[in-house]
């Protein structure tokens, strides 16, 4: 399907199907916020893990829970809420910005635990418990299949949990006829405490609140087991910033490709941001 600039939404529509309630994987912040409070504004009963979800209240109608996925204790033990049938999001993200073998053991490790073995770990937990039909949607990057300078530990990740989603198909179908998956690769979204250290135009990236109707949009009209689809910003001058959609997968970009231009004013090296 050729790419296309999404509508502006209106007041969010309560959500069709059996889904009763929604459970984010890193919805504290960013665009995983954004995605549960679309979800609680759809009616869903909606629960966020989070390693700052603990001092959250529920005033917003989110029901925290605290989940440090860096932290292999905390992946096992956490609590297990998950109101069945129900949308699962797989959110949890962090950047860093560094040539690996600039790198240091820790920073290999805490970045490879929470975008990839952490989530996967509890997404087994939850996948046990849940008591009907999953809908899991699942967060990667545009960053999967694009040529990136100096990015190649989270550019792996990234394409690891985008493999790891379009292989569990089957694996869940088998389970549930009514089991869906939603890929989704966003590419350049205005969420600064993400990119801490880099000099961008945040004025020119998409608004993770647009970003996140257009993604409920796209699961609540979802009737195949699998869908994905990439959500990449304008760069055309007057429109900077927009979202546009296509659909299914991209081939990955050679070494040979030119990659995308830096940031004006960016540092070589930036630290691990975990959200």
């Amino acid at each position: 399907m050729s790419p296309s600039s999404p509508p502006e939404h209106s007041a969010p529509r309560p959500l069709p199907g059996p889904f009763r309630g929604a459970v984010v994987i890193g919805g504290t912040h960013g665009l995983g916020r954004e995605l549960a409070l679309g979800a609680r504004n759809r009616g869903l009963r909606t629960v966020i893990y989070g390693r700052s979800a603990a001092p959250l209240d529920d005033t917003d109608g989110l029901l925290p829970r605290p989940l440090d996925l860096c932290d292999p204790q905390s992946v096992r033990t956490a609590p297990v809420d998950v109101p069945a049938p129900c949308y699962v999001l797989w959110v949890a993200g962090a950047f860093l910005k560094k040539a690996l073998a600039e790198t240091t053991e820790d920073e290999v490790e805490q970045l490879t635990r929470l975008l990839f073995t952490g989530p996967v770990l509890f997404l087994r937990r939850l996948l046990a418990e849940a008591g009907g039909p999953v809908h899991l949607i699942t967060i990667a990057s545009s960053s999967s299949w694009k040529r990136r300078e100096r990015e190649t530990l989270y550019c792996g990740l990234k394409a690891a949990q985008a493999t790891f989603a379009r292989n569990l198909v089957p694996e869940l179908t088998a389970a549930h006829p009514e089991n869906r998956i939603t890929l989704v690769n966003p590419g350049g979204l205005a969420v600064p405490d993400f990119h801490t250290g880099l000099a961008l135009d945040f004025g020119a990236m998409m608004d993770p609140g647009r970003v996140s109707e257009i993604i409920w949009d796209i699961a609540a009209g979802q009737r195949q087991a699998f869908t994905e689809v990439q959500i990449l910003r304008s760069r055309e001058p007057g429109s900077e910033g927009t979202p546009v959609v296509s659909y299914g997968a991209r081939v990955p970009e050679t070494p040979d490709e030119p990659a995308a231009a830096p940031a004006s004013g960016a540092a070589a090296a930036h630290p691990v941001e975990r959200h």
